[in-house]
């Protein structure tokens, strides 16, 4: 995705957890009751302290667990308004943008950037019926790894990256896609997926169908001109990419494109005239003869003076994921401004900085044209 209010992104660091330390008191008089500790009681301790470093060796493999249990991290489902997903577990002070669950509804992916071009995917899981922390990849790069999506089938996660093509030692200046197919519970090493579907500028957003098809938006038609392409899957390579129609792509930007795996809806970002904001979503469907209709602006209800961008529904259809920056001034007092002010309101999610929002995706098909 490409909003110019932030650098692109870099990984972050996961942050072990240690318990406190305390102290075991020696006492060499073992005939003062007491005082001191028995070695019966040392071997306890130990017996204890060993069970809780396998414990925390445990957790250290699957997350930390936040307590959520439940579809969509436990979180109550919207109506036809926006809400903030997840807030202070993945919509916090920090700049998030861009998230996925997975097929299976089990693992739930997003990104966060900062505004020194840092960013990186992190993973939430549900383990024994609790969701984790959020975690970093394991392949996770410090090139900037942005846009994951899942394909239809939950087995290639697809991302965009700087990181250096295959046989350089030299990071890309423009983002190329990578698939990571999945090995089991785990994923495996990213691929890139070669020059017919990337080109030497900016390629952002990849999203597969079902039939192996990827839309994505790209600026290889010039710089900061971006607009929404698909490459077709043929003999296990991705063939040159074709730019969509007029219906979708227009002289301003269009990306970020999301499109169901039957490809028959197409959400985007368009920074087209006649919008509510910096950049709004809209939708796009199949018509009978099979070609893409005129997109029309998700509407006020989606759509604010700040940008939306990253749409992505649930597997299940049910909910449209996306991001928006916006500054939530009811946290603000009126006077005076005190530095523990600046400090809550940077701490939390609507403090101006990208956040993911979730909301009934009914709000789409309202706007399906009628047969």
């Amino acid at each position: 995705m490409r909003v110019e209010i932030g650098g692109k992104k870099q990984h972050g660091e996961k942050m072990d957890f240690c318990p406190n330390r305390g102290e075991i008191r020696w006492d060499s008089d073992k005939n003062t009751a007491g005082k001191g500790v028995t070695m019966k009681t040392i071997s306890r301790v130990t017996l204890i302290l060993a069970a809780f470093a396998l414990m925390l060796a445990g957790n250290e493999e699957m997350g930390r667990f936040t307590g959520l249990k439940g579809p969509y991290l436990g979180q109550k489902p919207p109506g036809l308004t926006p809400e903030i997903f997840a807030p202070g577990i993945v919509s916090t002070g920090l700049d998030e943008l861009n998230s996925v669950f997975s097929p299976d509804g089990k693992e739930f992916y997003f990104c966060v950037r900062n505004i020194t071009n840092a960013a990186s995917i992190f993973q939430i899981k549900m383990v024994n019926g609790a969701w984790s922390e959020p975690r970093l990849l394991p392949f996770a790069s410090r090139f900037g790894d942005i846009d994951v999506s899942i394909s239809p089938a939950g087995d290639a996660l697809l991302f965009s990256s700087r990181r250096p093509r295959p046989g350089s030692q030299e990071p890309r200046q423009d983002n190329d896609f990578w698939l990571v197919p999945r090995k089991g519970e785990a994923w495996s090493d990213p691929v890139h997926l070669g020059s017919g579907i990337n080109s030497d500028s900016h390629d952002y957003y990849p999203v597969m169908t079902r039939k192996g098809a990827i839309y994505f938006s790209s600026q290889r038609e010039g710089p900061g001109k971006n607009d929404i392409f698909r490459s077709e899957r043929t003999n296990g390579a991705y063939a040159d990419a074709v730019k969509l129609g007029d219906a979708v792509n227009t002289e301003f930007r269009e990306y970020d494109p999301w499109v169901s795996p039957g490809e028959d809806v197409l959400i985007f970002t368009s920074e087209r005239p006649g919008g509510l904001g910096m950049g709004d979503l809209y939708a796009s469907f199949r018509d009978a003869n099979g070609a893409w209709t005129q997109a029309v602006n998700l509407g006020e209800r989606v759509n604010s003076p700040g940008p939306e961008f990253c749409p992505m529904l649930s597997p299940d259809g049910k909910y449209l994921f996306f991001t928006s920056v916006r500054f939530d001034r009811d946290r603000f007092p009126d006077a005076p401004f005190r530095f523990v002010d600046f400090q809550a309101a940077h701490n939390l999610p609507g403090n101006g900085v990208g956040d993911i929002y979730w909301v009934d995706a009914r709000i789409i098909e309202e706007l399906r044209p009628k047969e």
